[in-house]
This record gives C-alpha cells, structure tokens and sequence, in this order.
C-alpha cells in the first residue's frame, strides 16, 4: 500500500504544489540517473540524541550532496544500532525545496551517570574503575553492574582480602541512573610461612618452586593469600609427583590465621601422602616392523627397573620419533601407553607405533614474507643440507632451520620470535614412496 499510495501521490501532484517542509517517503533509488534533481539530500540530522555526542557516533555514509538512497539509509540505521547507544532508530525524509532532509531520529538507552566506589581505604577509586570496566556513558543495564561487582569481588579476594564483601547500592533496578558499589574491605591477609609434611622425595625449596602460594618479598610485595591460587597449587603438586612415578599421591592443605595489626597472617602447610613409587617392569614395542625392538630400545634412558619418571618417558618418545623421522617416515606416530599392573608400585611401558609411509624430499618452496624482500632465494636453498630425491631427515631439517636462523638473514624476525621455519606436508596419494 506505501509503495501504490506514494505512485499516486507523484503521478497526481507537480512539485511546485507539494507543500514544503512535509515528512514524506521516498521510493527506493539505486541509480542517479533515476534520482530527480528534487531527491537529492541537501541536510542529514540526528535527533532525540540528549545524552549522546553526535560527534563520538560513528560517520554515517550518508550525506548532504548525495542522491538519496534508501540501502544506503538503511546501513546508517544498523550502523547506529550496532554503537548499543540507542534503542531505537528511526529514519525520515523531510521534503524542501531544494531536496530532501534526511533526519535519524533515535531513543537513546539509558546509559550511567555516575559510577561510584563506597568504603574502599586499600583500594584506589582509579583501580577499583578499571577493574569493574564500567563508566559513565556505559548503557545501564543490571547484569553488566553485576558482574562489575564480581570482577571488583574476585580482585579483593586475589589481593588476600578474603572477607571482603562487595554490594550493588545502585545499578540493579530499572530506573537508575547510575551504579554505586558498597564495599567491605574486611582485613587483608597475608602468606607468613608456606611449609610441607610428608615429603621425601623432594625437598621443601624444590618443592616451593612449583607453587605460587608463598611469602612476597620482604613479606609485603606480594604473599597474598587466594584460595583459588592454593587449589591450583595442590594440582600442581599432584601432577608433580605423579611425573615422578607417585601415581597414588595426595595432596591436602592447612591455613593457619595469625592476626596481627591491620592484617592478617597466614600460615599455610602443604600436606603430602606420596603412596608408593611405581616402578618400570617391562618395556615393549607394539606396531613396529621396519626396526626391531633391540634396535629401539637400545637408547632409551626409561627402563626395565626404573622408577617412573614423565620427563625421561617423554625424551625417549623424542628419541622413538626421530628413528622413524631420521629414515623417511616422518608422520610416524609413536605413543607412550603406562599399563598399571594388579600388584601396586609397577607398571608396564608399551609404545604403541603407527610407522606409515617412508617420504623422500620432493619439490622445495621458499616464501620470503614482505612486499619487497631482499634475499635471494638460492641464499636459502645453499644453507639446507638435503635435495630433492634425498630420503627426508627430520633431523637434517631441525639442524637445518637453526642454520637459516642463525644466520643473520632475518635478525628482525627473530627479535619478534617469528623466526624461519621449514615445514612439510603430505604428497599427493600417487607420489607417495613406499
């Protein structure tokens, strides 16, 4: 009906006897040469702002001196729908003489007036802002003051005023115009001593090495007492001790409140049940055909025997993978599967193989990144020690790369840690090399 009435309306009325200044609709125009001279925008106005600087929106498309386009309108709308100021945007056309006033009228969301920090004497208003991340100018809305009160909750409690307590006075209900947070500071406590009982595998300052849950410096720059720091630091220890082969290990805690003068003391004890340690009883090769079992095993440092141990399981996993990877099968794929045995404190260690396929070197590409680079790329090819036909050597390509890295070439990129890499991929099914 819009789209037949404003036909009739152009077709039954002359420009001259449209009355100026009326707020009219206008068709759809997507060409200037269907635009009349009488369709060109000669003012565009935002209205119903009260709050909000036309000048902190962002630049509409449209603009005085433009044919009127309604797509383009229709952008700016969701333009200013995205900046979250506004409820509602509405676009009118004000017909004149000379053109057409494009007008946005807005209603605008409301947004804080005022944001204020009631109680804090430990924490500074400035930071108290930052960590709420709410301002005034901000939309108001109760689930974002919420968790403004949160966030500033969560950041006592890590500066080890546990008892401190955070209330939203303002903010929650419709209707006001600012957020007010009340606090609670409580006092804050402190870490005074971390020591551990039950501990015989590795002494307490190994031990402290592991944890965040300690005494600052000078026992006042840091040692802030945070429960959800101590939780992660009993897993932390737990995955300590199971590397070394104490599968069965406990760890619980004790805080100990000392009060003091204006603060509180902690004392905070790691309590340690290490269980039995497991033992290696035998080690054994599964999927492997290319190389025998003596031949795999004669290097690793984890054996028949051993207490278990994750770091020396993971260096004989590297050890594995470069067999395969030094002879062509470079997307062999080695796994470190601890079997645990009925009887407690052993264990059987079984690699699990997947040789795949043996890869000889293929086509090299060299991609320099840059708009303008300067090194040639036979200076690239002369620092790698493999051709194509070569059998691939993931060790010639390790060594390799840190040629091309130390060399000079690319100074810049090591600086930023995006050194030169050499990367590989699968072949095609048909050039694959058995």
């Amino acid at each position: 009906m819009l789209a037949s009435g404003l036909g009739l309306l152009l077709l039954g009325m002359s420009p001259v006897s449209a009355q100026e200044g009326s707020v009219q609709s206008l068709p759809p125009v997507n060409t200037p040469a269907a635009t009349p001279p009488s369709q060109r925008i000669v003012e565009v106005r935002i209205e119903g702002n009260d709050t909000v600087e036309v000048s902190k929106l962002p630049q509409l498309t449209t603009r005085a001196g433009q044919n009127f386009d309604s797509q383009v309108i229709e952008e700016d709308v969701r333009t200013l729908h995205r900046t979250g100021k506004f409820i509602d945007v509405l676009p009118k056309y004000v017909r004149v003489r000379q053109g057409v006033v494009v007008i946005f009228e807005v209603v605008e969301r409301p947004t804080l007036q005022h944001v204020k920090f009631v109680g804090n004497q430990w924490v500074t208003t400035r930071t108290l802002r930052k960590k709420a991340e709410i301002d005034v100018g901000d939309s108001i809305d109760s689930y974002v003051v919420e968790e403004a009160r949160r966030r500033i909750e969560s950041y006592y409690h890590e500066k080890g005023y546990e008892a401190a307590r955070v209330t939203t006075v303002e903010g929650s209900r419709p209707g006001d115009k600012g957020a007010v947070f009340l606090i609670d500071e409580g006092r804050s406590r402190k870490s005074l001593w971390t020591t551990f009982v039950g501990n015989t595998i590795a002494s307490d300052a190994r031990l402290l090495t592991q944890i965040t849950s300690k005494p600052g410096v000078f026992w006042f720059l840091g040692g802030d007492v945070d429960h959800e720091k101590i939780d992660h630091d009993v897993e932390t220890l737990t995955a300590y001790y199971r590397s070394l082969g104490f599968f069965q290990a406990r760890i619980g805690r004790e805080v100990q409140v000392l009060n003091g003068i204006g603060r509180d003391w902690a004392l905070l004890t790691f309590v340690i049940n290490e269980g039995p340690r497991y033992k290696v009883r035998n080690v054994s090769f599964v999927g492997n055909s290319r190389f025998k079992e003596e031949f795999l095993e004669r290097e690793l440092k984890l054996t028949s025997g051993e207490f278990f141990n994750q770091s020396q399981m993971d260096a004989d996993l590297g050890q594995i993978r470069d067999i395969y990877g030094g002879r062509g099968f470079v997307f062999a794929d080695v796994q470190a599967d601890p079997r645990f045995l009925e009887e407690p404190g052993e264990l059987d260690l079984v690699y699990r193989v997947v040789e795949g396929q043996r890869y000889r070197v293929g086509q090299i590409n060299v991609h320099i990144r840059g708009e303008h680079p300067h090194t040639r790329h036979n200076v690239i090819l002369n620092r790698l020690s493999l051709r194509p036909g070569d059998i691939l050597d993931i060790r010639k390509l390790r060594s390799d790369e840190r040629r091309i890295s130390s060399s000079g070439l690319f100074l810049n990129d090591a600086a930023k840690g995006e050194g030169p890499r050499i990367v590989f991929s699968k072949p095609a099914p048909s050039d694959e090399l058995g």
